[in-house]
């Protein structure tokens, strides 16, 4: 399957609208997006994916209610997971995002060049995980699963 072939569907979660259809229309414009999805928030993330198989996650961090860290958390439980890329005007969470399996990070505002390489390390990712499965080594390696006593540090 070539790049042009990939048809990829992406879910977008954005609590601000402005934030949400700017990143829509970048993704629309690309040719390895078939389909963009969009959502306001991470409960309303959860109730689309529930529903339908979405390639990758495109979502902000900072939104009220299931953010876009808990939304990964619980994503990464999932059997067959979507790819996720944060796409956030903070940078501080970076480390933890990469700890969830992050495909990439891109800071807001978004850049169409910028996008379109976090778009090419999801088909990438995508690419070698179907190489994986087709040698017939069994499934392709899954993430690495969370750690089951998270440590919460207070002060």
């Amino acid at each position: 399957m070539s790049t042009n072939d990939v048809g990829l569907t992406a879910l977008v979660v954005d609590d601000e609208l402005p934030a949400l259809s700017d990143l829509g229309y970048l993704l629309e414009r690309d040719d390895r997006i078939a389909e963009v999805i969009t959502a306001s928030s991470g409960t309303e993330a959860l109730q689309v994916l529930d529903g339908r198989d979405v390639d990758v996650v495109f979502s902000d961090i900072s939104m009220p209610g299931l953010d876009g860290m808990a939304l990964a958390r619980v994503i990464s439980r999932f059997a067959v997971r979507p790819q996720i890329v944060f796409v956030t005007a903070h940078d501080q969470h970076a480390v933890d995002a990469f700890a969830l399996a992050a495909t990439d990070y891109v800071m807001k505002p978004v850049r169409a060049e910028r996008l379109s390489e976090a778009i090419r390390r999801v088909v990438r990712t995508r690419s070698e995980t179907a190489t994986t499965a087709s040698r017939g080594d069994g499934a392709a390696p899954a993430p690495p699963a969370p750690a089951e006593d998270e440590t919460i540090p207070v002060e």
